[in-house]
């Protein structure tokens, strides 16, 4: 008995926790709540409060509890009907009312006695405050992210947009490119992503590890501070995504952003330098959803494309000195490509199974690849690399409605991610101080595999969540369970992989020629033998070893 009575105490623990924490839980739903009264401000009790979205063909109906309130949780992030009915009284209306992801909206409905042939209409204003919150948030409101202008098109921009967070500098090469999140101050790394409740960290170095394409989210929200148990994992700020759902209407646009060299201006970013280096980008995609079944089935689709044409103007030291240097086996040019391309896409279903279940699918890629993006204008092009990226996550939920007042959301997710960056070279890696001014990478030239390759990253998870939620009288209780299974996470780094050769002078002091011709400590007299003269390698070095890792 002691047992059975410990479990049940257990049970009640969880259960008012639950109610505690329950309100901006971290999913992909919202809710809708008021009251409903008379026109004396009396509590009408019994009636009857259908949610319903025309857009989608769903609908929900509970009824109002002892102090005449209702509550519809969770729905889907959308704008709804609500509709009002009780016996002897005339019904009452309230239409588009708007519910954001996280949040709670409010809506109040007056019935009028006897007015049984006339429906009064209810003007549904959003809240200021969603007094039901306990966290301290912001939402990304639809429309913010279809019309607000965005470099890049990365959504994660519109973060920016809460109090507290600002820009970061990158902490992983790559994601140079996409929005770093600093919270409070924070680096960024500590943040915790979900794509509709699905989790979307990056395991290794921190961080979200995809972005979507913007025409495939709906909204977001952004909780800064006392967010519930239900998002935790984050000493940070946890966001939540969601994605767009087709609906009745059919609906579709397309954009494109197009910058061509031809209309560049001339530009010479370094003293001595010659080459104007290319530069053209393409961005281009869209979007189409509508209903396979009108009420009842429903698709998206969301595509963006990415190309860009760009390079890194070589140093004109550097290519001087790589030049002299061409006889040891050096490749240098005046510009070194650093293409990009990238595709992004989105497909999601929704289905209204029957009165009480709801299912969507959701499934999200991004696959980059890249050329010398860990050059950095001192190395020829045998330094040069390749990066290749792909992403992908996905869900599956199910929603029941095993009552009028409990309701059970159930979802599975997978998400996975690889990243590589290697050379399609192994040679020695030969390095120049470059005048004095520090090794390769740091002012000098080099040539040769570069030192940061081979490398990969690699993470695969499979999610497990259910969440139950229970109105009782003016009580809401929330429980569930959130389970991540991570198989695979790890990769490798071959750091300085190939021989490292250090030289302690530049080709054209140990040559004589050009800028070092004639300079005291250089040339023939200096080293009578060229490169071969002892004293010419000031160090030797490579690493030996399997550096892979799987935890």
């Amino acid at each position: 008995m002691r047992r059975h009575s410990l479990a049940a105490w257990l049970f009640l623990s969880m259960l008012l926790i639950a109610s505690t924490l329950g309100f901006g839980q971290a999913g992909s739903t919202s809710a809708i709540q008021g009251t409903v009264q008379d026109k004396t401000g009396a509590a009408i009790v019994g009636a009857d409060v259908t949610v319903s979205s025309p857009s989608t063909g769903f609908s929900r109906t509970v009824k109002t509890t002892s102090d005449g309130s209702y509550r519809v949780d969770p729905i889907a992030a959308g704008t709804y009907t609500i509709t009002a009915n009780m016996a002897g009284f005339g019904p009452a209306k309230a239409e588009r009312v708007e519910t954001l992801v996280n949040s709670t909206a409010t809506q109040n409905l007056t019935l009028i006695a006897g007015a049984t042939k006339e429906t009064v209409e209810v003007t549904a204003e959003a809240p200021l405050i969603d007094q039901t919150k306990t966290d301290v948030s912001t939402n990304i409101t639809p429309q913010e992210v279809q019309e607000l202008p965005l470099l890049g098109r990365d959504v994660a921009n519109l973060a920016y947009l809460a109090p507290g967070v600002k820009a970061a500098d990158s902490y992983d090469p790559t994601k140079n490119r996409y929005a770093i999140i600093s919270v409070n101050g924070q680096s960024g790394r500590n943040i915790n992503v979900t794509v509709n409740g699905i989790d979307n960290k990056d395991n290794t170095v921190g961080g979200p590890v995809m972005q979507l394409p913007q025409e495939a989210v709906q909204e977001f929200s952004i909780s800064t501070q006392r967010f519930s148990a239900a998002n935790g994992r984050s000493e940070g700020a946890a966001i939540n995504m969601i994605t767009r759902s087709g609906t009745n209407n059919y609906h579709g646009s397309a954009f494109g952003f197009f910058r061509e060299q031809a209309f560049n201006l001339d530009q010479h970013p370094s003293p001595g330098q010659t080459e104007n280096p290319p530069y053209s980008r393409q961005q281009f995609g869209g979007r189409i959803g509508g209903p396979f079944i009108k009420d009842k089935l429903f698709g998206f689709f969301a595509y963006e494309r990415f190309r860009e044409h760009t390079s890194i103007a070589e140093s004109a030291a550097t290519l001087a000195e790589l030049t002299l240097a061409i006889p040891l086996g050096a490749n240098p040019a005046a510009v070194v490509p650093t293409p990009f391309f990238e595709t992004r896409y989105n497909g999601r279903a929704d289905w209204n199974i029957n009165a009480k279940n709801s299912a969507y699918v959701s499934y999200t890629s991004q696959a980059n690849n890249s050329l010398n993006d860990q050059s950095d204008g001192f190395q020829d092009l045998n330094a040069g690399n390749f990066t290749n990226n792909h992403m992908q996550i996905a869900n599956f939920t199910l929603n029941t409605t095993l009552s009028t007042t409990m309701v059970n959301q159930l979802t599975f997710g997978y998400q996975y991610w690889n990243n590589v960056i290697d050379s399609t070279l192994r040679t020695p890696l030969f390095t120049f101080p470059g005048g004095g001014s520090g090794s390769c990478g740091n002012g000098g030239s080099c040539f040769g595999t570069n030192g940061n390759v081979p490398q990969q990253s690699f993470q695969r998870k499979w999610q497990f969540k259910d969440d139950v939620s229970k109105t009782w009288g003016n009580h809401i209780f929330k429980i569930g369970g959130d389970y991540i299974w991570e198989p695979a996470l790890g990769g490798y780094f071959e750091f300085n992989a190939t021989p490292e050769i250090d030289f302690a002078a530049d080709p054209s002091c140990i040559l004589g020629v050009g800028p070092n011709a004639g300079v005291a400590g250089c040339g023939p007299a200096a080293f009578p033998n060229g490169v071969s003269t002892p004293g010419a390698v000031a160090g030797m070095s490579i690493s030996n070893g399997d550096p892979a890792t799987n935890v």
